[in-house]
């Protein structure tokens, strides 16, 4: 637990600086967080003999993450479309498993690159960090307050057979943890919307954090690992540390759209 928190500690100046300065410098750093995912991610399923193309898949999901940056010049349709016919035609030239080739390597791409462009999205946004940041917060929140009920309360188990560790006690405890982030954001950032919503996006941004853990855990037993990585110490692979929020992100960047909009 100390390793954890001190290298979480240490990682928070790395993320919030550029997250703060936004533009370019928000898109290399989602950029090289979605790239170091999407490595974990290749590497395990080549583990598993599904037989990935790798530069090809990390060409396309890093191209895809810049989209969100530079739609003018990438936009994603283009992006989703060329990748698609890319990693096809590739899969042709396979002598086996060519099936395996394309769907290890687009599912990649699409599941780190689009989900995390949206992101890059969201701090173009008008009140871009503010909804960036509720974001993160739901999800620190919702991980923290899951992690703290499950140890001491935690007695049903949730999952087993995806994710043995999970309690359903952990779970409904993230859930309400996501729930006060999202008040204490729309509290006191500029973000145009109630209490009573930001409680309401907060919990269904909870909700959607759990899917995104248990989506990597359903992948990882697949291929028969227990961690995605060793990028940060105590904490697993970078993949296990931004499952969730490959979930919660780009359902706040819909929220942001539709409050925008109306």
């Amino acid at each position: 637990m100390r390793t954890r928190i001190l290298v979480g500690l240490a990682a928070i100046p790395f993320v919030l600086l550029p997250l703060w300065y936004g533009g370019v410098w928000t898109a290399l750093l989602v950029l090289l967080i979605a790239l170091a995912g999407g490595n974990e991610y290749f590497g395990l399923l080549a583990q598993g003999g599904y037989r990935p193309a790798y530069w090809l898949g990390m060409l396309w999901l890093g191209v895809t993450v810049l989209s969100g940056w530079r739609p003018d010049l990438l936009p994603l349709d283009l992006v989703l479309t060329a990748g698609l016919f890319a990693t096809l035609i590739y899969s042709l030239f396979q002598h086996e498993n060519q099936v395996h080739t394309w769907l290890a390597t687009s599912g990649g791409a699409i599941y780190f690159g689009l989900l995390l462009s949206q992101g890059v999205a969201l701090r173009q946004m008008p009140d871009g960090l503010a909804w960036l940041m509720l974001g993160l917060l739901i999800t620190w929140f919702n991980d923290t307050a899951a992690y703290f009920a499950g140890v001491y309360l935690g007695n049903h188990k949730l999952w087993p057979r995806i994710s043995p560790k999970k309690t359903w006690e952990g779970t409904v405890g993230g859930w309400l943890g996501g729930a006060l982030a999202g008040a204490l954001v729309v509290q006191f950032t500029p973000i145009p919307i109630s209490l009573g919503m930001g409680i309401l996006i907060g919990f269904v941004g909870g909700v959607l954090a759990l899917f995104g853990d248990l989506v990597e855990s359903m992948i990882k037993r697949q291929v028969g690992v227990k961690d995605s990585g060793q990028f940060f110490p105590g904490h697993g692979g970078m993949w296990d540390r931004m499952d969730s929020i490959l979930f919660v992100m780009p359902f706040i960047y819909q929220v942001a759209l539709w409050f925008t909009k109306n």
